[in-house]
């Protein structure tokens, strides 16, 4: 009998698993200056990026005039929609986005790739600050806790869009399928604090936004077990409970 032991298959890296989970990865240079030459990833890192988004991006926000839509379609790039702060801007967002694609197929042009931009980050650091207003040791054990719950949420409202009969309309004239950009860079958080958000939302159909210097880190990580696993009940539970303590997660967007 042998005693051979197989070793277990080396797991992939964080890039390889973005790619077999269908997670796009875009280089975030929007906090560097204009004027500034775009930093290039390193090879193989570059094969794996999809895009740059830069400082002067087209951008949309929830809800836009008409006339805004139709001038940032006009630039033909990846158009950006938000940043949202919870299902409520999402919903809102993704009409904005729906439109503006029913607007460009009506008129016979191609639709560029749409996003609508989410910062789990971003939502913590509002949500954290009121719960610590707040002072309870209840309100603090749900601190870090917001960000992560609604982009379960977002990516949920996400699929269910895309079964409706609005958006089949849309797919069967060659409109591009919207995606959740998760934003995890920010001016305040250090590298891996930005990974780790990003390795904690890897969902299908969506994509990431890192800086150059997160997306060597990202890149440097080991082992990344995702895809995420969707948990709507566990984000559910967590929002519920956060409205106890009178914090709403869109808030932050107005």
């Amino acid at each position: 009998m042998s005693t051979h032991t197989p070793l277990p298959a080396r797991p992939a890296g964080p890039l390889r698993r973005a790619a077999e989970a269908g997670v796009a990865i875009w280089l975030d240079c929007r906090h560097t200056s204009p004027c500034e030459p775009v930093p290039q990833p390193d090879p193989p890192t570059a094969e794996a990026v999809h895009g740059v988004l830069l400082p002067d991006r087209p951008m949309l926000r929830p809800g836009a005039e008409p006339d805004r839509i139709a001038a940032v379609l006009a630039d033909g790039r990846a158009v950006t929609v938000g940043p949202v702060g919870g299902v409520a801007g999402y919903r809102q967002a993704m009409d904005t986005v729906l439109t503006a694609l029913e607007r460009a197929v009506a008129a016979g042009n191609p639709t560029p790739p749409m996003a609508i931009e989410y910062s789990p980050a971003g939502v913590d650091a509002t949500v954290d600050a009121r719960l610590d207003l707040a002072g309870s040791w209840e309100a603090k054990a749900m601190r870090g806790r917001a960000g992560l719950a609604g982009a379960h949420l977002l990516h949920a409202a996400l699929r269910r869009d895309l079964a409706t009969d609005r958006w089949t309309r849309l797919a069967a004239r060659g409109a591009r399928a919207p995606y959740l950009l998760w934003s995890t860079t920010a001016p305040s958080l250090n590298a891996d604090t930005s990974v780790a958000y990003a390795q904690r939302c890897l969902f299908p159909g969506t994509a990431l936004a890192l800086s150059p210097t997160v997306l060597r880190e990202f890149e440097a990580q080991g082992v990344v077990t995702g895809p995420t696993s969707l948990d709507v009940l566990e984000a559910q539970r967590v929002i519920d409970t956060l409205g106890w303590f009178g914090v709403r997660l869109d808030a932050p967007t107005g």
